[in-house]
């Protein structure tokens, strides 16, 4: 799978640091991948059916989804 990195400049410094931070990559599958935080369980549990067994929730400041329009 092919990685292009479009996260908007103002998320993409941490990435210096080797501390890991949000990122946001698009696909030639016409998808994208998303790099966030695990969710709080409690958090999950508000989500309870609507996660598939294949599936993840990540938490990402919305100024990184906002920055892609």
């Amino acid at each position: 799978m092919k990685l292009n990195d479009i996260t908007p400049a103002e998320f993409q410094a941490c990435g210096n640091c080797g501390c890991g931070c949000p990122a946001v990559f698009e696909t030639e599958n016409d998808s994208y991948v998303i790099i966030g935080k695990v969710l709080p369980a409690s958090a999950v549990e508000q989500l309870k059916g609507r996660i598939a067994a294949d599936e993840l929730v990540i938490e990402v400041p919305r100024g990184m989804i906002d920055g892609l329009k």
